[in-house]
């Protein structure tokens, strides 16, 4: 029997401790609503002792609590959403009778705090209504936009949309979430903002936070004491967020955050402090956060690979920057923004052909702003005639294949098109057209066609045999 009492005396004891190791609130009460029981979570959540509670009456210590109704009717509720108002939280409950029996022994309820979570999400809803009304006004104001926008490239309906909300909230402390594709430009509306919003002369700290080790994080973002760990250099690091205090820091792919550093920046935003490791201390920093991503944020919720309170703060206001390939007429201007950018600087004379503005016009630029940017220095730099024909275009670029899968605004019929040939093959197909073009408007003359074409005799030939006009 003792062996017995002594087993069952372990088990109960575990059981208490594996209760208490839980990170949701329980408690359990008698018949009578007695509380008989309460975890260490309980107390946290509602910020209350136990011996405040302990043996109490649930009915005198909170009235309109749920688990009366459950221990008056039987029946277990599920996943409600509950105000406790004498503590100011917001609760989500489980709550099962315990009947031995049939007889009803109490009841016991099991809940996770959703303060933090219900509050964001009513921040996100305020956040996205005062969205709309400033999108309605970006839209259809009929003010020109900011002289500081002038070095900002871009024409395109879709893209001044993007400037003029930018311009909005440039002059708010509101933390901006921009999401777009890789090489969109995403920095560039970064610039514009702290340009406008006159935050140049303050602290500006950039993380590329998919460009930091995991197990650097927390020490790039909130810096170390000194003799913190092995390595550490002597007298301690300020982290990121200490060296933009006063101003702006913008953590550019934010999506690539670690779950664990997805926490810790929260609780920045929430409160507004940052605590350095090997520090027992807590200090206060006012920075506003621009934060990018290339990411499907909402997706990676959904997958639980991106924390939603989290999402819900960064989300305050959101910006989304169209891919090249919607912009139309921009793709030229900033083409020839960058060739005049090239030409400067290697010293040349040179302009754009009709057949590469017009392949340009309908290449899908995946890699987007910056893929132009580079295409073009390579063009200028190859290019040793007046004008920049298709030849003159990257070679590793003329051979890679455009995959579908990356261009989720292309409709089907071009997706088609796009999969069926590479830069390459798309280059010749109209080169050959534009030969047979020449041809027929020089009525067979072959000179004719090579000074319609404005090519040398050589290069005439050499594309007249890879062509295949040799054997028609």
């Amino acid at each position: 029997m003792d062996c017995m009492a002594e087993y069952d005396n372990i088990t109960e004891l575990m059981m208490r401790e594996a209760m208490d190791a839980v990170n949701d609130g329980i408690v359990i009460v008698d018949k009578t609503s007695r509380i008989l029981y309460v975890n260490i979570a309980y107390t946290k959540i509602l910020a209350v002792s136990k011996d405040k509670v302990i043996y109490k009456q649930v009915k005198t210590i909170e009235p309109g609590a749920l688990i009366l109704q459950v221990l008056k009717t039987g029946v277990p509720i599920y996943h409600q959403l509950v105000e406790v108002r004498t503590r100011g939280k917001k609760i989500q409950v489980n709550i099962t009778p315990i009947i031995k029996k049939q007889k009803l022994m109490g009841a016991v309820s099991v809940f996770n705090d959703i303060t933090e979570l219900t509050r964001s999400k009513e921040e996100l809803e305020k956040a996205q209504r005062l969205n709309h009304s400033i999108f309605k006004a970006a839209v259809y104001s009929p003010q020109a936009l900011s002289d500081k926008f002038s070095d900002v490239i871009g024409q395109s309906p879709n893209f001044l949309k993007c400037l003029r909300l930018a311009e909005l909230v440039a002059p708010t402390d509101a933390t901006v979430l921009i999401e777009g594709e890789s090489g969109a430009g995403k920095e560039v509306l970064v610039n514009a903002i702290l340009k406008i919003s006159g935050k140049q002369s303050r602290p500006y700290v950039n993380l590329n936070c998919s460009a930091i080790p995991e197990s650097l994080m927390e020490s790039e973002l909130f810096g170390y004491t000194a003799g913190s760990f092995t390595g550490a250099v002597k007298g301690g690091k300020l982290g990121k967020f200490e060296q933009a205090d006063g101003g702006t820091i913008f953590l550019d792919e934010i999506g690539e955050m670690p779950l664990f550093m997805q926490a810790k920046l929260l609780r920045v935003l929430q409160s507004g402090e940052i605590q350095k490791i090997g520090s027992n201390t807590v200090q206060k920093v006012n920075v506003r956060v621009i934060a990018a991503t290339n990411r499907d944020l909402k997706q990676m919720v959904r997958e639980g690979r991106f924390r939603d309170d989290l999402y819900f703060r960064l989300n305050t206001f959101k910006i989304m920057i169209p891919p090249l390939r919607e912009r139309g007429n921009d793709i030229l201007l900033l083409a020839n923004f960058f060739l005049k950018k090239y030409a400067l600087k290697y010293g040349k004379k040179i302009t754009l052909s009709t057949e590469v503005e017009e392949y340009f016009l309908s290449f899908p630029w995946t890699g987007n702003v910056r893929q132009l940017q580079s295409c073009m220095e390579y063009a200028v730099i190859v290019c040793n005639e007046s004008i920049i024909r298709l030849e003159h275009l990257p070679e590793e670029l003329q051979y890679v294949a455009t995959s579908s899968e990356n261009l989720p605004s292309v409709d089907m019929e071009k997706r088609k098109a796009i999969d069926s040939y590479s830069l390459k093959s798309g280059v010749q197909l109209m080169e050959k057209k534009k030969i047979a073009q020449a041809m027929e408007d020089a009525k067979g003359n072959k000179t004719k066609a090579m000074k319609i074409l404005g090519i040398s005799r050589r290069t005439f030939y050499k594309k007249w045999k890879l062509y295949g006009f040799d054997k028609s």
